[in-house]
């Protein structure tokens, strides 16, 4: 019999992490999973994560690197990376897969077998199953993560079931606005839906991601709210080469976006509404820290000289210097569609900045409006500028805003609150 929830005994214990990407590739998801990791580490689990090479997004479709295995937390984690192949025709043609992956799933009866080999494509990591079979360990349990990029999900459920073991699931479920939207479509298709149906237990981030998973038919019994956490913010250092050059080129105040640089993110809107905003006469600049897109680069070469000046890039920094960006923003905007949770959410606060978020995804269970920030409808540029205005123009407000943020961090968003409420629903 299975014991959900056992308080003490968790030293020892053997855990497998399957996940489609894990740091240093700088993404909230993967930075979670990392975090998780370390947390249990320290409580004296051993795990072992099986991951893809990437370190960064574009090798999902690029291909990317050799297996190399290494080890981290006194030798309590060992993470095992494995090569991507190239995706033939590139990132269009792997969203064309995707698309045709939703079709699919709309056809009549349930398409679960036929999705699930196509999800070795999402992404295409080498050898997965393969070498999970020869890890020659014997585990207490599975645990896999993000449903949008699920072929670690689906081999570690296949895994977890063929040896009875137990099988937890974070999906990272991105439910965009409504759950029969773009983005939703993306995490609820036959397989997916099936996966986390059988799980032992399901890990939402937000009440807002159990919600919509439990609208779409799974278990409440089987759903818990784990929440996030952050890192605490690095101790202010002399500024790096990359930072004293936005010093020098951005005024004050900027707004700042932290993310991939992607439509469905919000980052085209956010510098749309930047834009807007100097039309007005106010004095908006945005700076853009994370890996930049095609459409975000088509919109950047549609500027002219004096707008394209107004939007800073950095591209991918460090975390020092992410954090010394976000401590002198005078505002966070993360205006996404596709955020479970929205780590650099509590990151900006825990610096005493306001935010500006999209209403969608789980940022509606995480932002209080009006109180430690801001939320518009996704893609509605106008009230974006009109909320961006709003903080830009009034500094009491915004700092009021920022410090709401900061309490509701030290109160609410810590790892090790994370890690208690994980080991409560593993099942022994």
């Amino acid at each position: 019999m299975r014991i959900k929830g056992l308080p003490t005994g968790e030293a020892g214990r053997r855990l497998l992490f399957l996940t489609p990407a894990y740091t240093p590739v700088p993404g909230g998801g993967e930075r979670y999973v990392a975090a998780l990791a370390q947390q249990l580490a320290r409580r004296g689990c051993q795990l072992t994560v099986v991951t893809s090479a990437a370190e960064r997004e574009a090798e999902f479709w690029q291909g990317s690197g050799q297996q190399r295995i290494t080890e981290t937390a006194g030798g309590n984690i060992r993470v095992v990376r494995l090569p991507l192949r190239r995706f033939p025709g590139g990132r269009p043609a792997l969203f064309a897969w995707r698309k045709l992956m939703i079709m699919v799933s709309a056809l009549p009866g349930n398409q679960s077998a036929v999705l699930s080999r196509m999800a070795d494509l999402i992404p295409p990591i080498q050898q997965l199953a393969a070498t999970v079979e020869r890890l020659g360990e014997v585990f207490d349990l599975v645990h896999a993560f993000n449903i949008s990029w699920e072929h670690a999900l689906v081999v570690a459920a296949n895994y977890a079931f063929k040896r009875r073991l137990p099988f937890v699931a974070t999906p990272f479920a991105h439910l965009g606005t409504g759950l029969h939207d773009r983005v939703a479509l993306n995490s609820t298709m036959d397989h997916q839906l099936r996966l986390l149906r059988q799980a032992d237990s399901v890990l939402a981030l937000t009440a807002a991601e159990r919600d919509g998973l439990i609208r779409l038919g799974l278990a409440a019994e089987r759903l818990a709210v784990v929440g996030s956490g952050v890192e605490e913010a690095p101790a202010d250092v002399p500024a790096s080469a990359l930072v004293a050059a936005v010093q020098r080129q951005v005024p004050d105040p900027y707004a700042i976006f932290v993310g991939r640089a992607s439509y469905d993110k919000g980052a085209l809107h956010a510098a749309q509404a930047v834009l807007a905003l100097r039309t007005q006469g106010v004095a908006a600049s945005l700076v853009v820290v994370g890996q930049s897109t095609p459409e975000f680069e088509r919109l950047i070469q549609s500027l002219s000289a004096a707008e394209r000046r107004a939007i800073y890039q950095t591209g991918v920094v460090s975390e020092a210097d992410k954090h010394a960006l976000l401590r002198r923003a005078a505002v966070l905007l993360l205006p996404s569609q596709v955020d479970s949770f929205g780590i650099v959410l509590l990151e900006a606060w825990s610096h005493g900045v306001a935010v500006i978020a999209a209403r969608a995804g789980g940022i509606t269970a995480v932002v209080d409006h009006n109180q430690n920030g801001l939320l518009v409808e996704f893609g509605d540029v106008e009230a974006l500028a009109g909320a961006l205005r709003r903080l830009l123009t009034n500094q009491t407000e915004r700092q009021a805003m920022g410090q709401h943020g900061r309490q509701k961090v030290q109160a609410r968003y810590t790892w090790h609150s994370v890690a208690d409420q994980v080991l409560l629903n593993y099942t022994w």
